[in-house]
């Protein structure tokens, strides 16, 4: 069962408001989406898509601190036809038990925890994916950060993806950016690591099947449109 959401007392949610009111009209990126990097004159900034091995590429692109609000959220129509946009992506499945894994299952304080109270670290992986539907900036639908309203450039320029990540350098460079001669790291490892995720948390077949089909529906738009094999399930 979710618990009730916690509500801030209305003067601070009156400045959080009229705080990222005053970022979208500003319209320009964020200091966790700015880089050291250009690429064909256009300044280049990373759209941290959560779940996705951002704080290995924001570390090599030289982003100071990472955030996960996506472009349409902040960028105005000028800021993103001006920049040179880069996003990762990863299997919608894979992505979904290391967002489980991350925000309920390992014991530390999160946006979710402040959200919700502690009550939030017993939810099932099935009350996680309810969870995520209201809470999309800790891990909805992909093309929130891919994709921007715009005829002329839809979607951002460059979009990796995670289990590619060892050709990273490559597409980075091959796109038109001097890498100067950083290479990736591999910052932040997933806690799950090789662990089996239906094991660890304790679901029979059916169970874990249902789950996965859950998933896939949520994120159907995702698996079709970055070119993931949607799960066939019973």
């Amino acid at each position: 069962m979710i618990p009730r959401r916690r509500f801030r007392p209305v003067h601070l949610l009156r400045e959080a408001t009229q705080s990222a009111l005053h970022k979208r009209l500003s319209g320009a990126p964020t200091s966790g989406m700015r880089t050291d990097f250009t690429c064909h004159g256009q300044p280049v900034i990373f759209l941290h898509n959560p779940k996705t091995g951002g704080n290995s590429l924001g570390t090599l692109l030289g982003v100071k601190r990472l955030s996960h609000t996506w472009a349409s959220e902040r960028l105005s129509p000028q800021s993103w036809h001006s920049h040179f946009s880069i996003v990762v992506v990863r299997d919608p499945f894979e992505r979904f038990l290391s967002g489980y894994f991350s925000h309920i299952l390992r014991p530390d304080m999160n946006g979710l925890v402040k959200h919700y109270g502690p009550q939030i670290k017993s939810i099932s992986p099935s009350d996680y994916l309810s969870v995520l539907a209201a809470n999309p900036k800790y891990g909805g639908h992909q093309t929130l950060w891919t994709d921007y309203p715009s005829v002329t450039k839809p979607r951002a320029d460059l979009v990796l993806k995670l289990e590619a990540s060892h050709t990273w350098d490559t597409a980075l460079e091959a796109a038109g950016i001097d890498m100067k001669g950083r290479r990736l790291t591999h910052d932040n490892k997933s806690a799950r690591g090789a662990v089996d995720p239906q094991a660890h948390l304790k679901l029979s077949d059916r169970a874990f099947d249902d789950l996965r089909g859950d998933v896939a529906r949520y994120f159907r738009h995702d698996y079709t449109t970055f070119g993931y094999p949607i799960p066939k399930v019973a």
